[in-house]
This record gives structure tokens, sequence and C-alpha cells, in this order.
């Protein structure tokens, strides 16, 4: 009976060791039949439209959710290192990095700082929507998230490739690697605060470069071998 109650409490204890901050949905994958690669996708605020490339970033497409249709938007190499800024070509305030400097430019003004030590660079910079926040990724160190004057509020923790969803959470991507290969990944949701996480997907899933849309109340990401999935998250 004793062993039965301590068998219970360890189940209740790893049930309990993430937050419960979303209702999650099953994988749907995206474009069946489509065997081109597709990666790091980008999705628009109202997720009607997705942007993709391939994983050297040549070329950029958009995929319109609701025509379901596949448009190119260029063939040039390098094209989908800016996918971001077909969606916030308009912003007021935009932030990107620059080696180990963080580039917030405000109304045309542009400001350096350097939050965060780190030899290895920044990156992954981004603006939250109410455009009061930046978030970014330091090499070695984690994701930060600081005000508009480059001062430090938050710390998420070591994941990678962080995209806003709404201003008060962030999806993630948690890979585990031996520096050559990928073992594992999944994508985690995490309070902005850095209170809190809850994965939305299994390591073994192999899922990477999250983007969700608050509004859509959707995350997509890509998976290892170039396929694209959405999952509904729905906030509690």
């Amino acid at each position: 009976m004793k062993q039965q109650l301590l068998i219970a409490l360890a189940i209740a204890g790893m049930q309990g060791a993430y937050a419960q901050l979303a209702d999650v949905g099953p994988a749907h994958r995206l474009l069946k039949g489509v065997e081109t690669e597709m990666y790091y996708p980008t999705i628009s605020a109202d997720g009607s439209k997705i942007l993709f490339t391939t994983e050297n970033y040549q070329g950029l497409r958009c995929y319109d959710v609701n025509d379901n249709v596949v448009k190119v938007l260029s063939r040039e190499p390098r094209a989908g290192l800016a996918a971001a800024e077909h969606f916030t070509a308009d912003d007021a305030v935009k932030a990107e990095t620059r080696g180990s400097e963080l580039l917030i430019t405000r109304n045309g003004v542009s400001k350096s700082y350097s939050p965060v030590e780190s030899y290895a660079g920044y990156l992954w910079a981004s603006v939250s929507p109410d455009q009061k926040k930046v978030m970014f990724f330091a090499a070695g160190k984690g994701i930060f998230i600081t005000d508009l004057n480059g001062n430090v509020i938050s710390e998420l923790g070591n994941y990678e490739s962080p995209s806003w969803y709404g201003n008060d959470f962030v999806v993630a991507m948690d890979a585990k690697d031996d520096g050559h290969q990928f073992s594992s990944s999944r994508i985690v949701l995490i309070k902005a605060d850095g209170s809190e996480m809850q994965p939305l997907t299994r390591p073994e899933s192999m899922s990477m470069n999250p983007s969700g849309s608050i509004k859509a109340g959707k995350v997509v990401y890509n998976t290892i071998d170039g396929m694209l999935y959405e999952i509904e998250v729905k906030l509690h």
C-alpha cells in the first residue's frame, strides 16, 4: 500500500512539473503532397498567411491558408532571411542584431545596446505586438526580453528560435544536440516573464522553428525533415 502511494505521488509530481498554460490540439500537417523542403515558417498576425523557405534560406514562398495556394515571392539566395520583414514593414519599432549588439529603432532613430554578455553574439531579435518589448537570443545564455531602452526585464531560459505569441507569451524551440546533429526537439510555450513553461509537442517529434498567431490561436513549425505543421493553442 505504501509503495502504491509513493508511485502515485511520483506520477502526480511528474504531471505537475510543467504549468498548464494552454489547451493544445493535435498536430495537423500543412501542404500534404508537397515534396519540396519547407523550413522557418512565419505566420501573419491574423493567421491567414504563412511564409516559408528552404533549409539554406533559398527563395521565399507564401502559403495562403484560406485559398490553399502557394505563391513564390522570391527565388533569390538567402531571401528567406528577410521573411519577418513582410509582416513588420510598417512598425514604428524594429529590432535587429549585429554580432553582440541589439539595435532598436524607434521612429527611424536607431540605438545600439549590449544587455547581455555573449561572445558568440545575438540572434532572433523581434518586437512584441504592442511595440513595448524586444526579445532576442544570446548564444550560450538563452532568450531575454528588454524594454525599448535595452534594459533586461525577463530571462526565459536557454531555448532557441523564439516567436511572440501575443504580448505575454512566447513560443520557442527546445532542442538537444551533440554539436553535430539533433537528438530531440520540441516546441514550448513560455510566459514572457519567464515564470512558467508548457511543452506543446514531444521531444521525439523533432519540431522546430515555431511561429505563432494568438489571434488565430495557432502555432506553426517545421520538422527536421522539412514538413510544415500547425497546432491549435488556446490560452487559459
